[in-house]
């Protein structure tokens, strides 16, 4: 199995037949994979890298400058940041759903932290930021990268509801109020042999909570999304065009289309071409930043009439975005 690249601009700025041809491939993809990549999306070369340096510069700080930022735990959508291994999504998917065999997955460790914003005028879960002489300009520049990325987010469900034959805006609609949120992820170098004891991964195998996820990753590796053909297979994600944005599903796609598109399942863990090698080996640390396209706070994230058949009656409940988010993030924290 292989993750598809589609050429983003033939739908932003293509005919109108190339537009089509890009919802197809996009909804095949989501189908078939649970992902696709993109290129030709809008940010530069030079935009990733910054990005990525920027991600390198906030978690150089030191432990007392990033805890002026700490998140506190807890249900609510995260802010600021989360120290190595608060977040333990081990937690979140039943062993049916994963490639773990284990009953309790409370034992499970992230070797990871992140950093975690969402909109600038979030008046109800208002964003933490290092002091602008710590680090100049890093607000500013997430702040627009953020708001990119929620366009490009939005152009992508517009193609979504051509493919599906949604109405127009149907999907869109659903995201006004600006929920999304964006996160630095951090994974510091750890030696193999840690990770090959089984109770610590850089990530656990898990789904992303929102629609869907535009994904930036260094070139370190590990990444692997689950084989939709074969359940108990992960495929490694490498990145092959330093221009890529990956694309996977979230839950609440899911949820609105009844599960017709099934949430992309992945992990971080060993980089396949290191899985035989030394235990004394020691992977360096790898970087990523994950922009989460959310739907409205109040939005119901249950699925939509279009998707819900008398021979597929809605398998998800009623609950607003928010809720649903509540009830995830309670589980990891």
């Amino acid at each position: 199995m292989s993750i598809r690249t589609l050429d983003f601009a033939k739908f932003v700025g293509g005919t109108e037949r190339e537009r089509h041809e890009f919802a197809t491939s996009l909804l095949d993809g989501f189908v078939k994979e649970g992902f696709v990549k993109i290129v030709n999306h809008g940010f530069s070369q030079a935009d990733l890298d910054q990005l990525l340096a920027w991600n390198k510069d906030f978690f150089d700080l030191t432990p007392q400058q990033k805890q002026e930022t700490a998140n506190i735990p807890g249900p609510h959508p995260q802010r600021g940041w989360s120290s190595l291994g608060a977040e333990k999504t081990g937690t979140l998917n039943k062993p049916g759903k994963t490639n773990l065999l284990r009953v309790s997955h409370g034992d499970l460790e992230d070797a990871k932290e992140h950093f975690d914003i969402g909109p600038a005028d979030d008046a109800e879960f208002p964003n933490k930021w290092p002091d602008e002489t710590v680090l100049p300009g890093f607000r500013p520049w997430l702040e627009e990268y953020f708001n990119k990325s929620q366009s490009i987010s939005l152009q992508l469900m517009e193609a979504l509801e051509i493919a599906t034959e949604v109405p127009p805006k149907e999907f869109i609609n659903r995201c006004h109020g600006y929920a999304s949120e964006l996160r630095l992820n951090h994974y510091p170098a750890i030696s193999v042999k840690k990770l090959q004891e089984g109770n610590t991964n850089r990530i656990w195998p898990h789904t992303d909570f929102g629609i869907i996820t535009l994904l930036v990753q260094d070139s370190q590796g590990g990444l692997e999304i689950q084989d939709k053909n074969n359940l108990g297979t992960f495929v490694p994600v490498q990145r092959q065009e330093q221009a890529e944005l990956i694309v996977n599903i979230g839950d609440t796609l899911e949820r609105w289309t009844n599960g017709v598109l099934k949430a992309g399942l992945h992990q971080v863990t060993i980089p396949s071409h290191l899985k035989k090698g030394a235990p004394g080996n020691i992977l360096p640390s790898r970087y990523s930043v994950a922009f989460f396209l959310k739907a409205s706070r109040d939005t119901s994230v249950g699925p939509l009439d279009y998707f819900v058949l008398e021979d597929r009656p809605a398998m998800y409940d009623y609950i607003t975005a928010l809720a649903y988010q509540e009830r995830r993030t309670g589980i990891v924290y």
